[in-house]
């Protein structure tokens, strides 16, 4: 069931989660840092807010006064008249609202106030009280009708320099902003004198009242003379508009009713008269076809209707017929000139020669039947035409007309709507109040409003927590060390394979390779142990790749490469391995010191050819491990280094050894290294933790690379795992730090 959510729900993909994860991990590191740096953090802070509220204190106070306008819904509809083409019923809506803030902060209501308050005989900055108290002004103002001031700033050059500077000082002071999804609008006052504030902020509120009752009552004049005005107009235009319908209706003759009457029902006879007479037409005209096709092709064609129903001609055919069948009879007995053969066909010659023109005559007949068919026709056609026109005629009149009077009607109807405006526009009760309300007039404020000191504070705090986080990270950024094996991963491309903590002092002081076999629970112990699992896994389960001969090297000397070199022979020893540790330094050796041992006989006499290789052997009794030491020949060292007995002896030992340790000088020193590298099969690659600068390591490593050198691995020693632990890099030295109770240190 578990794993069916997981397929059908997409966002629980492995590469969802895996990043996830990622981001759990750097939040986590994240915290850890500033952890560490709490108290670089909470320096900025603590000073910057002590600044912070040193400042507040030696800031002036301000109080700052508050009253509440409300606009009524009718505001921008002076008495509630409703005028047709002239005012729109309009709703009031943000922009109202934002209008009338704009009228409160403007020069002419800062003019007014000023003046009504004297306030540029006094200084606005101080905390002098004014020459009324605010209960009397406020009696004084609930008085007063329209405030109209007769003298202007610009009659006194004097005054309007003085009057400018006054509202100046009041407009910075003043604030107007209307309280969203309302109709009310906030009027601020401020001052260093709290009774100065709250008397200011309402005289701004009584003169803001005073001016929309001014407004209105212009506005209603206005619309009055202009009522007074287009009613005029209107009256004229109503009555010329009614005068032009009957002078036209009287011009035309129009009289609706018999006469349009009548004129349809003559176009409807004529139409009916017309379709007879074509039928008439068009019957005549198939006679006649049939007819003249008879006579056409002399009588052998079918006759026609015309020619079958005379009556004489049907005698004569049927005494051709007669004297056809005479012929043929005679025929068959007479020769063709036979006298009664002759006679018969001069007889039949006068026949059809009489029938020729018999049937001429009812052709004739027949023409003269669809010429008058066709004259009534084109008559009636012609007829129809002239009351098509005339009906034409009159339907564009009635058109005329109609538009005449809807026009007039369309008048009449504006001036009775002008005229009921009229009327109650005479209602002055409106006119009384102004449509704005006061919802609260301003109190004397018992706080300051300036200095906010706990909003300072706290911006002061904020500010200061964001640049101590942000000072922290370019720190972390600046700082030029490897704590964590990713760290070291990312900016060389090369794995890191172990993190080694820090032994104990209290017994490395005693001699730091016997360490792990003192403490052989202790997590130095158990990351050598992992370490040497780590090689040997790298090759699988192909025990001929497993790498036997491993390079141990660092960037700089004392990073700990001699030391964990002893320390992985002597696990990889204990643990059944036949294993070979060789100090390669041949510059400043150090493994018989780590190991407390005689450099008497040394890996120099065996390549010189002094000694043979089992003189030069040494034991170590702790673990089993072979060891051969080495003396300083500086200036022959790299000659035995990269000398082929030098080749032969790693070739021979891995051969006989399972694990065969080099012990190299640091690779930016000398070449050693690199030259013992590319006889090995591994080689491990130590940094110092949180010491080891970056760019060292880097240029060490370029040196590996650049001749093709790819198997290189990452070791970080001395690791504090307590520190480490607080870093919260979450690799190995992490549950080390984490989870001491399971290891003996």
């Amino acid at each position: 069931m578990d794993n069916r959510i997981m397929n059908e729900n997409p966002n629980n993909s492995p590469k969802m989660l895996h990043h996830f994860d990622e981001l759990d991990v750097d939040l986590r590191r994240l915290l850890m840092l500033l952890w560490r740096r709490k108290w670089v953090v909470m320096g900025i802070v603590v000073v910057t807010v002590a600044v912070a509220a040193i400042i507040s204190s030696l800031l002036p106070t301000r109080y700052t006064a508050q009253s509440l306008v409300m606009i009524e819904s009718e505001s921008i509809n002076p008495k509630g008249i409703e005028l047709q083409n002239f005012m729109s019923e309009m709703r009031l809506d943000t922009a109202l609202v934002l209008s009338e803030v704009e009228v409160l902060k403007s020069r002419e209501t800062a003019r007014r106030v000023i003046m009504r308050l004297n306030m540029m005989a006094e200084d606005e900055t101080s905390s002098q009280s004014l020459m009324t108290t605010p209960a009397e002004n406020e009696t004084e103002f609930k008085s007063l009708s329209v405030y109209r001031t007769e003298m202007t700033s610009d009659e006194n050059p004097v005054l309007s320099d003085k009057m400018n500077r006054a509202i100046a000082v009041f407009q910075n002071n003043l604030a107007v902003k209307p309280v969203p999804g309302s109709y009310v609008i906030q009027i601020s006052y401020t001052s260093g004198d709290p009774q100065r504030a709250a008397l200011v902020a309402n005289i701004v509120m009584d003169v803001y009242m005073e001016q929309r009752l001014e407004e209105k009552f212009l506005a209603t004049q206005k619309v009055t003379n202009w009522l007074d005005n287009r009613l005029t107009a209107l009256r004229e235009q109503v009555r010329q508009s009614e005068k032009a319908v009957e002078d036209y209706r009287s011009r035309n003759n129009l009289i609706e009713g018999a006469r349009f009457e009548m004129t349809a029902q003559q176009l409807s006879e004529l139409n009916t008269q017309l379709v007879l007479a074509k039928s008439k037409r068009a019957e005549a005209l198939a006679r006649l076809n049939d007819t003249e096709g008879y006579v056409a092709n002399s009588g052998v064609a079918d006759a026609s209707p015309d020619v079958l129903n005379a009556r004489y001609i049907q005698d004569l055919k049927r005494s051709e017929t007669e004297l056809l069948q005479q012929k043929a009879d005679l025929s068959s007995r007479y020769g063709p000139k036979h006298p009664t053969i002759i006679k018969i066909n001069a007889e039949l010659a006068d026949l059809r020669s009489t029938l020729r023109r018999e049937t001429q005559q009812v052709a004739d007949a027949v023409r003269a039947e669809y010429e008058v068919a066709d004259a009534r026709v084109e008559e009636l056609q012609k007829a129809l035409a002239e009351m098509q026109g005339q009906k034409r005629v009159e339907n564009k009149a009635m058109i005329d007309l109609r538009e005449l009077t809807r026009e007039a009607e369309s008048n009449r109807l504006i001036f009775d709507n002008f005229l009921e405006t009229y009327k109650r526009s005479d209602q002055r009760e409106q006119l009384e109040e102004p449509e704005a309300r006061v919802l609260s007039y301003a109190s004397v404020p018992e706080d300051p409003s300036y200095p906010n000191k706990p909003l300072i504070i706290s911006l002061a705090a904020a500010i200061s927590l964001f640049l101590g986080i942000a000072f922290v990270l370019i720190l972390e950024k600046l700082d030029n060390a490897f704590r964590s094996a990713s760290q070291l991963e990312q900016r060389t491309g090369y794995p890191c394979f172990g993190l080694i903590p820090a032994a104990d002092s209290s017994v490395t002081k005693h001699g730091i390779a016997d360490y792990i076999i003192k403490k052989p629970s202790s997590a130095v112990a158990e990351s050598i142990r992992t370490l040497r699992m780590v090689l040997n896994l790298r090759s699988g389960n192909d025990e001929a790749s497993r790498p036997r001969v491993v390079t141990v090297t660092s960037s700089l000397p004392a990073e700990g490469k001699t030391t964990i070199s002893a320390w992985l022979g002597r696990v990889a020893a204990k643990s059944g391995e036949k294993v070979i540790v060789i100090d390669c330094d041949l510059r400043r050796p150090n493994l018989h010191r780590v190991m407390k041992m005689s450099n008497e006989k040394t890996l120099v006499d065996y390549l010189t050819g002094d000694m043979k290789l089992n003189q030069v052997v040494n034991k170590d009794d702790p673990s089993g491990a072979h060891i051969i030491c080495a003396r300083a020949v500086a200036n022959s060292a790299l000659d035995l280094i990269s000398s082929e007995k030098m080749r032969k002896l790693i070739k021979s030992l891995k051969e006989t050894y399972d694990l065969v340790i080099l012990d190299t000088p640091a690779a930016l020193a000398v070449s050693d290294a690199r030259i013992l590298a590319s006889e090995s099969d591994f080689t491990l690659y130590i940094v110092e933790w949180d010491k080891t600068p970056r760019e060292v390591v880097t240029t060490g490593v370029k040196q590996f690379s650049d001749f093709g050198y790819e198997n290189l691995a990452f070791v970080l020693s001395g690791v504090d795992v307590r520190r480490h632990a607080r870093y919260g890099y979450g690799d190995t030295a992490y549950y080390y730090g984490r989870y001491r109770e399971y290891y003996q240190e």
